[in-house]
């Protein structure tokens, strides 16, 4: 016995049968919430047009986006400054981080 599934789409306004070509799947969020809509072409247009004077005054929203990590090019390269550091008797541990008053005294030896 064989056993086919047809997916059938609806306009969500008006009920109208879709093709899966004719769908217009519309995504919106007030609020916070988020919405989907399947519409025909000529509700999505209307849906669209309706939100048009509010989208023309309203501010976008971006995203988030994370502020790039620091790399060591601001700073002098640290095996330099251990050097340096050895050299100028301060005790200074083979890795981790270098004390701001260590990296300060390097600089200022530099000038």
């Amino acid at each position: 016995m064989s056993r086919r599934e047809v997916i059938q789409f609806f306009d969500d306004i008006d009920s109208t049968p879709l093709t899966q070509e004719e769908v217009n799947i519309v995504k919106f969020s007030l609020d916070g919430t988020n919405y989907i809509l399947d519409l025909s072409a000529g509700n999505a247009k209307k849906f669209r047009e309706l939100l048009e004077p509010y989208i023309a005054v309203a501010r976008r929203e971006g995203t988030a986006t994370p502020r790039p990590r620091r790399t060591g090019s601001a700073t002098p390269d640290s095996k330099k400054i251990r050097e340096w550091a050895r050299k100028n008797g301060y005790d200074v541990a083979d890795r981790g981080k270098l004390p701001t008053s260590m990296i300060d005294a390097y600089r200022a030896a530099q000038k």
